[in-house]
């Protein structure tokens, strides 16, 4: 029996990883989370407990935001990091 007080629950990055991508409403979403997770993990540390909080809170809605539909290049995520292959992504041009 979990006691109540004044804290929320620990949870982990991977945990909330997780939860993230089963309330995104798209693949191109799922495919983000993890870039904006590890992104939030990274600045946690310069961030208030509220302030990591919100971000979370932040990528939650964008998740659950049907009108928000990004495309893979909106995403950020380019098509190396989408690839199984481990060869490094090639300079334009070549």
């Amino acid at each position: 029996m979990t006691q109540m007080d004044d804290t929320l629950p620990q949870i982990s990055w991977r945990e909330m990883e997780v939860i993230l991508q089963g309330m995104a409403t798209s693949d191109t979403k799922r495919r983000m989370v993890h870039h904006l997770i590890e992104g939030t993990r990274k600045q946690a540390a310069f961030l208030t407990a509220g302030g990591v909080v919100t971000e979370l809170a932040y990528i939650t809605a964008a998740m659950l935001d049907a009108s928000f539909c990004p495309t893979t290049s909106d995403s950020g995520v380019s098509e190396a990091s989408l690839s199984s292959s481990a060869s490094p992504p090639q300079p334009s041009g070549s």
